[in-house]
């Protein structure tokens, strides 16, 4: 991948219409996946019998509006929320519950989250979903002994973008908790350069929405710290994402990490990993 800055301008990311297929269909650039997926799948279920979290908690009265909670052994834990990826369109917590290993055997409480996919869904509704999400978890944080002063988010590449978009200074997110950190892991910050490609099929965005549903294009959040990870062999799309959204929100990103020899889908593995220096660094600075 390039240093270049040359394909961010002003904050948002550039990419010509014709490179966009190249950039953003992932299951084409890593045909790894499937097999990286049931890695996942598998480490998942071993940790689901480990741990037995409390499963299926509905926060809301769709199929999907629901969440696993994964507890740390202790009172008035900080609580980290995952977010999955997927494109917007596919995906399901209970393929990532691996990566609540290294959090809650530091002593944080996790939550992993559901929520309604396209077509099915807008992005619009997954918004307001993952709002409500966090809104129960707050309400219910003393059922679940965690302190709702105390929350972090972490997302992967749609759920990246979901997390992010909680953080921004919106008129929506006003009666939300307010978050410690922001970890977006292969986020989408900036979505029109993802409208030319056979993505956005199942997602119906045009330009008008998609820069509508950018967090690049919001005000930044004033207190919470985002961080940013990619896979060191990810497209050149994804570092651009990153890097714009750091140049876009300033002082309010206040680390980035390029994963050595990952990728879009394997990054996730080393955030899940307790041995991991990536997810070590989260721990410290949630626990600080």
């Amino acid at each position: 991948m390039s240093n270049s800055m040359d394909g961010v301008m002003q904050g948002r990311v550039q990419c010509p219409p014709q490179d966009s297929e190249a950039g953003y269909n992932l299951r084409v650039a890593f045909p790894d996946f499937p097999q990286v997926l049931q890695g996942w799948q598998s480490a998942s279920r071993e940790l689901l019998l480990k741990q037995r979290p409390a499963v299926d908690i509905a926060y809301g009265d769709q199929a999907l509006q629901n969440l696993d909670f994964y507890r740390a052994p202790a009172n008035n834990t900080p609580l980290l929320v995952f977010v999955h990826g997927g494109y917007w369109q596919g995906g399901d917590k209970a393929d990532v519950g691996f990566i609540a290993a290294p959090y809650i055997q530091a002593g944080i409480s996790v939550a992993v989250i559901n929520y309604s996919l396209a077509p099915a869904a807008r992005i619009e509704d997954m918004v307001v979903e993952v709002r409500n999400a966090l809104r129960w978890l707050r309400d219910n944080a003393e059922h679940l002994s965690v302190n709702p002063r105390r929350i972090s988010l972490m997302g992967h590449s749609a759920g990246g973008h979901l997390v992010t978009m909680m953080a921004a200074s919106d008129e929506a997110n006003h009666d939300l908790p307010v978050f410690e950190h922001v970890f977006g892991i292969s986020g989408v910050y900036d979505v029109p350069p993802l409208v030319p490609s056979s993505i956005n099929n199942a997602l119906g965005l045009d330009a008008a929405r998609a820069e509508a549903l950018s967090p690049i294009a919001k005000a930044a959040p004033k207190t919470t710290r985002v961080h940013t990870f990619v896979g060191e062999n990810e497209t050149e799309q994804f570092h651009l994402q990153a890097a714009a959204l750091a140049q876009s929100w300033g002082q309010a990103v206040v680390a980035h990490y390029s994963v050595p020899d990952t990728h879009h889908f394997t990054v996730l593995d080393l955030l899940g990993d307790p041995a991991s220096i990536y997810s070590q660094t989260i721990v410290k600075a949630i626990s600080n």
